[in-house]
Parts: structure tokens; C-alpha cells; sequence
């Protein structure tokens, strides 16, 4: 694996960006994998390379495709090139992990990502241009006003993702999943924000710091909140390290740690940060009340909830530093010409958790009813000439072949002819599925599969023209 040479390309980004992603998807850590869960290898990324020439990762998705197959493909990606600046160490460092090591933190990689970088970024982020339009002459005044009116209004209400979890036929198996999106960004916390405490740009910096050593425990492994979120995922019988659920994560999941490092990375996105960062510091306390709540009805004293019990203190503090000791010195210092960042920072990243929030309760409401039968035969029947025509794709595969998790645009009608295969949505929610059983797999849900007979034949009817359906 070391000793894989990535060839440089001196392409425009823009419109070489497939050709990009295929060498870069092409390299052995991205490859296949031999299960769906990764055993302490947070270099070891399946990516489905054979997804690069069926995208077009020059069209920037707008909003309404943050759950689709581009969106996953662009976004692992995204994620992949941002954390080769981010240090990771195994738990267990053996030959093969020390090759993997070596070959995730290649230069020639490294390269080849950063030629991508731009063209993903604005494949993935560029629509938020359009969705927000900041006009008007703003002072430290009014946005003091605008942000206390938004921030109330958010802090009001249940959690729809904690009612659709309290709400569900299982809800112990869609709060372990729950938490296992969280891990997308848990594990690494504050990674980005360490982006921004290097340099020097008066007492703001100061104030940001601050938080970041709040957020690393003041050097205190324990106190670490990474740690202590590690400290929930055992408590429930999950694997607490880095990227073991890389291949569960969604693309929405993803966009929320990518866009952290899309401001932090370059600097002259500092007031779009800054903004983001009072959002979620603002937001986190109540959000997290809410989610202790829900873990402590439904699991009792098996959860370790101290990861949300503190941030429902810490937040609180965090959101009036990011005010008073990050956002005024930084606008007493630059002038209020960066108060239209800070304002577009703090609406895209509130309407990313939006849409975040949307895609999750949909794939937990789709794994929630995976174990419900016969699902096929409920929706065929619902849509009886949705499945005729000769749109039919076969496949036959070997014992223990994978199909890495992945998103279908429109919706699809998976029928096992010979054979077995596991069918997993989740680390929570899988099936096994036999010959003559089918499922329905709506437009926008992530699903994977994994062959457990000796060969598996199994075919796809397409059902076009339904778009994204949950």
C-alpha cells in the first residue's frame, strides 16, 4: 500500500474535477473493504471510485440534492482531503496501519486532493450563494437585535429529530444511530476552530482560544470533550474511534464538519465562521438538553449522558464569548464591513442544520421501518405501474462482496433472485434478505449490502420520475 504512486495532474479543477476524483478514489486506502464497519483504521475510506465517471462534479447541487449520490461521493471526498491536515493515530499501530499512515499522509495524495479541493467545494457549498442574500447597512446594534431574535426562535420547541426518535417503533436502535451521526463530528471536535488560534489578530483571538481549550478539557485527556463523547458511544456498545462508521456517515452529517473547515481553511472566510460559530455555540445548549433527555428516557442509567449534560452548561458560556469576545473585538478591530460575513456565516450554517436534521429523520424513519414486511409488496401495491418496462439491471456476486453504503436518485426495487444478502442501512438496522424477497429503496436513503451466500443474484428495477422520496 506505501508503495502506490499517485501520479500529479496540472488540470483545472473545474473541469477535470472527475478526472480528479477518479485518481484520487483510485488509490488502495479507498478502495474495497471486507466489512461495513472500519477496525481502527480511520485511513482505510471506501469512497466507490466506480461512482467518479457517473457524477458530474462540476454542477453545483442546490439544496433540494444534499441527500443525493453526488452529494455522499463529493462530500467523503471533501472530508477525506480537509482531514490529511488533521493528525490520527490508531489505537493499535501495526505494519499494516503504519502503511496505511504513510500512504494517507503521502505528499503526492495530499496534492492531488488539493487540486480537487476548490472544484469540490464549490460543487458541494456553492449554492449557498443563492440562498442567501444579506442587504442592508448593519451595525454591532442591529446585529446584537437580528441575532437574539434568531437565536430565541431556535431555542423554542422539541427537537423534530428527538421527537421522530421518541416517536418510533424502535426507538433505542434510532438513538444509537442518532449517535453515530454525531460521531461524524464528535470524534474530531474543534478540529476547524484550531484553524483559526494561529496568527495574530488582537483580543478576538484571545476570546476564541478560549473556547478551543474549553473544548480540548485544558489539556485534561479525560476532560476532553471528544473523549467524553467516546465515553457515550461505549456506554451504548458502539466503537468509540475514529471513522469506524466512515461508510454510515450521510452527506448531510459530512456538509456540517466540511463547511467548519471550508470557512476556517481560508482565512478570508473568518466573519462567515465566526457567525456559524455563534449559531451552533448558541444553539447547543437547548439541543443537547433535550438529547440527554431523550437518551436518559430511553436507555435509563445503561447511557453515559455527561457529553450533553455539560455542553447544556458550556454552551450557554460559549455562546456569549463567541459574542462578546470573539464577534465585537473582531468588528471593533476590522470595522463593520465584516458584519454581512458574520450575519451569511450564521444563516448558511443554520440553514445546513436544517437540512442536516431533515435527512436524518428520514433515513432513521426509513431504517425504522426496514423491519417491517412486507415493505415491497406495501409500496408495489401503492404504485402498481411504477415497476413494469424493461428498465431491469441484473448483478450476481461472490460470498462476502460489499456494496460500500451508498444513495439511489430515484427510487428502486431490489429483488433477490438466488441467494442471500444482507441489507444495512445502519450499524443498527440491518436484514437479511433471500430469494424471492424484495425491498423498496426510496430516492435519497442510504443502504449498502453484503453477499452471504455463495453467490447472490439479484436485480434493480428502476422507478424514474418519482424524485427523491422518503
Amino acid at each position: 500500500m506505501s508503495g502506490h504512486a499517485v501520479r500529479r495532474r496540472n488540470s483545472d479543477p473545474y473541469t477535470d474535477l472527475n478526472g480528479l476524483a477518479a485518481s484520487f478514489s483510485a488509490h488502495p486506502l479507498f478502495g474495497q473493504p471486507l466489512s461495513f464497519h472500519s477496525d481502527d483504521n480511520p485511513f482505510h475510506r471506501p469512497l466507490r471510485p466506480q461512482d467518479a465517471p457517473t457524477i458530474d462534479l462540476t454542477a453545483k447541487l442546490d439544496r433540494s440534492r444534499v441527500a443525493c449520490n453526488a452529494a455522499l461521493f463529493g462530500q467523503r471526498l471533501l472530508t477525506t482531503v480537509y482531514e490529511a491536515e488533521l493528525l490520527f493515530l490508531p489505537e493499535t499501530m501495526d505494519r499494516h496501519r503504519r502503511d496505511a499512515f504513510a500512504s494517507f499522509y503521502d505528499d503526492d495524495l495530499k496534492c492531488l486532493g488539493e487540486q480537487m479541493r476548490p472544484g469540490l467545494e464549490r460543487q458541494l457549498f456553492g449554492f449557498l450563494d443563492a440562498e442567501i442574500d444579506i442587504t442592508g447597512n448593519w451595525s454591532l446594534g442591529t446585529f446584537r437585535a437580528y441575532a437574539e431574535h434568531a437565536l430565541a426562535q431556535a431555542n423554542i420547541g422539541e427537537s423534530a429529530v428527538v421527537r421522530a426518535i421518541l416517536n418510533a417503533r424502535n426507538p433505542a436502535a434510532l438513538a444509537d444511530e442518532f449517535l453515530v451521526q454525531l460521531a461524524s463530528d464528535f470524534i474530531t471536535e474543534a478540529s476547524a476552530m484550531a484553524r483559526n488560534v494561529l496568527g495574530n489578530y488582537g483580543p478576538a483571538q484571545s476570546g476564541l482560544f478560549t473556547i478551543l481549550i474549553d473544548e480540548y478539557g485544558y489539556g485534561v485527556p479525560a476532560s476532553k470533550h471528544s473523549t467524553i463523547f467516546e465515553t457515550t458511544l461505549k456506554s451504548r456498545g458502539l466503537d468509540h474511534r475514529a471513522h469506524a462508521y466512515w461508510q454510515y456517515f450521510l452527506p448531510s452529517s459530512l456538509a456540517l464538519v466540511n463547511y467548519f473547515h471550508l470557512v476556517s481553511r481560508n482565512h478570508k472566510h473568518i466573519g462567515r465562521y465566526v457567525g456559524a460559530l455563534l449559531y451552533t455555540e448558541a444553539t447547543l445548549a437547548e439541543a443537547n438538553r433535550q438529547q440527554s433527555e431523550m437518551l436518559r428516557h430511553i436507555f435509563g442509567d445503561d447511557v453515559d449522558t455527561r457529553y450533553f449534560d455539560e455542553h447544556q452548561q458550556i454552551d450557554v458560556h460559549h455562546g456569549r464569548m463567541a459574542m462578546e469576545r470573539v464577534i465585537v473585538p473582531l468588528v471593533e478591530r476590522c470595522g463593520e464591513w465584516i458584519l454581512p460575513d458574520i450575519v451569511r456565516g450564521f444563516e448558511e450554517f443554520k440553514l445546513l442544520q436544517t437540512l442536516a436534521d431533515r435527512d436524518l429523520i428520514e433515513q432513521l424513519t426509513f431504517a425504522d421501518r426496514l423491519f417491517k414486511a412486507p415493505m415491497a409488496g406495501d409500496y408495489c401495491a401503492a404504485h402498481p405501474d411504477v415497476w413494469t418496462g424493461p428498465n431491469i439491471l441484473t448483478f450476481t456476486e461472490p460470498k462476502g462482496e460489499i456494496s460500500v453504503p451508498h444513495i439511489h436518485d430515484e427510487p428502486e426495487l431490489f429483488e433477490i433472485t438466488e441467494g442471500a444478502v444482507e441489507f444495512t442501512v445502519g450499524p443498527r438496522h440491518s436484514i437479511e434478505l433471500v430469494a424471492g424477497q424484495a425491498i423498496v429503496i426510496p430516492g435519497g436513503r442510504l443502504h449498502g449490502t453484503r453477499v452471504l451466500s455463495d453467490t447472490c443474484t439479484y436485480r434493480i428495477r428502476k422507478a424514474a420520475g418519482l424524485g427523491l422520496v422518503a
